[in-house]
């Protein structure tokens, strides 16, 4: 019998914390809820986008811990404040197969806002953060796969938009795509000597147009692990700037990054070779 009351009781007590910490996310919530924000449209968005995964967790999931933390950086949005960027264990420790990916989402997040993303593509900038952060949350959990995908989908997307922004098409065209089949060995990231002639011609143009900056960007298709993929790409992108510096292009006029799998020129199902994704973009910045 004492076992049985004793059972009971820690029941009780962790039903009173819990209902404890739902009364305080709840003054929380209602706070962010009630907020007028007044400052620019990047804030906007972030007060919306962090405003909607607090309503998910606060009313759906009671999730409490997780209706807090975007609530605050709701409250913080709408007072014209730039919440910071989730990092990769904010909400606790991820899945180990997830991690590299997680960061180099982030990289790649934080990378854009310093282009002036957050000015360029306000809306979609916002959006992205509080999407990561969702991801971030949802990834940690790691028992919702449909709440995972919305949430990494979301920033993909709007990550995409931020950076077409960036560099749009109209008004700053691509020098050139270079298919990776043709630029590299398979699975490799050594320039073939055949195709060396070609970077010199494009590292001659570079070296001409003395105004601007280049963006050397390296992408892969979606056969094999999206960690694997991100390091490819990264390789390639490295691999063509190492190229054309040797041919008299300041690196300082460079920047070199990879999207691995993310960024798809032809969005297509997990695991499908497609020429056109694997591929390194030199764009004019």
């Amino acid at each position: 019998m004492r076992l049985r009351v004793g059972f009971l009781s820690l029941l009780a007590g962790a039903s009173l914390l819990a209902g404890c910490g739902g009364f305080e996310s709840q003054r929380i919530y209602d706070e962010a809820s009630s907020a007028s924000p007044t400052g620019d449209a990047y804030h906007r968005a972030l007060y919306e986008g962090y405003m909607e995964h607090a309503t998910y967790e606060q009313v759906e999931m009671m999730n409490y811990t997780s209706a807090i933390a975007h609530s605050r950086k709701a409250i913080a949005a709408a007072r014209g404040e730039t919440p910071p960027i989730a990092q990769v264990t904010d909400f606790g420790p991820q899945p180990a197969d997830k991690v590299d990916e997680l960061t180099q989402a982030r990289a790649q997040l934080v990378a854009a806002l310093d282009d002036n993303g957050a000015e360029l593509a306000p809306e979609a900038a916002g959006r992205a953060q509080s999407f990561y952060d969702c991801w971030v949350e949802q990834q940690h959990e790691n028992f919702q796969p449909k709440d995972i995908a919305y949430c990494r989908d979301g920033f993909y997307k709007n990550l995409q938009i931020v950076n077409d922004a960036i560099v749009p098409a109209g008004e700053a065209p691509e020098v050139t795509a270079l298919e990776a089949d043709v630029l590299f060995e398979f699975d490799r990231a050594v320039v073939r000597d055949e195709f060396k002639p070609e970077l010199d011609r494009i590292a001659q143009v570079m070296i001409a147009d003395t105004a601007t900056q280049f963006l050397v960007w390296g992408f892969t298709d979606t056969v094999g692990t999206p960690e694997y993929n991100q390091g490819l790409s990264e390789r390639r992108a490295e691999a063509v700037a190492q190229y054309l510096e040797s041919q008299g292009v300041s690196r300082d006029r460079m920047v070199i990054r990879g999207f691995g799998e993310t960024n798809l020129a032809m969005p297509t199902p997990d695991q499908t070779p497609e020429p056109r994704n694997r591929r390194v973009e030199i764009r004019r910045r």
